[in-house]
């Protein structure tokens, strides 16, 4: 009797641990550009590659050629387009025109999340993505912007997949303040 009140206290124990939520993993719904951007980031952070770059900000305009960038701030805008989060299965349509292409626009129900619409662009023949292109916009009664996201990829060399262009162009606005418009653009040599 003894040994069945013991058994009766430890058999949900053991089954509790064989299924721990935390660890648990789902496949992605969506095309990971998050995993795609950031193993970019930690390569260009590596090689360090020349790149061609033009700021602007309103009228105030700025082009430069260098090498030191911090990868990681310059592509945060990419990774914060990342829509395969659990609380994000179901929010958007998936389209697919052909085979490698995958457009995903968020559904009107859930009008406040800030990624509206995520497109990639597979290359035929090593299946990476060889254009990202997404919009996000946020609104609230103290701040708006709207972000149009550019990256575009392709073979260096024989075997190197790696981002060749990026484009960031939007606008932010504050209340009682004019229109703040920007535009990054950077060409990799």
């Amino acid at each position: 009797m003894r040994f069945c009140y013991v058994a009766f206290l430890l058999f949900p124990l053991l089954f509790s641990g064989c299924t721990d939520p935390a660890k648990q993993t789902q496949p992605n719904v969506y095309y990971d550009v998050s995993g795609f951007v950031k193993q970019q980031i930690a390569d260009l952070s590596a090689q360090k590659p020349l790149v061609s770059k033009a700021v602007s900000i309103n009228t105030k305009q700025n082009q430069q050629a260098t090498r030191d960038i911090n990868w990681t701030r310059e592509l945060e805008l990419f990774t914060q387009a990342d829509i395969n989060k659990p609380a994000l299965r179901s929010s958007y349509q998936i389209a697919h025109p052909d085979s490698l292409t995958y457009r995903y626009t968020l559904k009107s129900s859930e009008e406040k999340l800030t990624v509206r619409s995520l497109t990639v662009l597979l290359d035929s023949l090593t299946h990476q993505p060889r254009r990202i292109e997404a919009v996000l916009q946020t609104s609230n009664p103290l701040y708006s912007s709207e972000r149009h996201l550019l990256l575009e990829s392709g073979l260096i060399g024989k075997r190197q997949w790696r981002v060749q262009h990026y484009k960031l162009a939007g606008f932010q606005k504050l209340p009682y303040f004019d229109k703040s418009d920007f535009l990054v653009d950077g060409r990799i040599q």
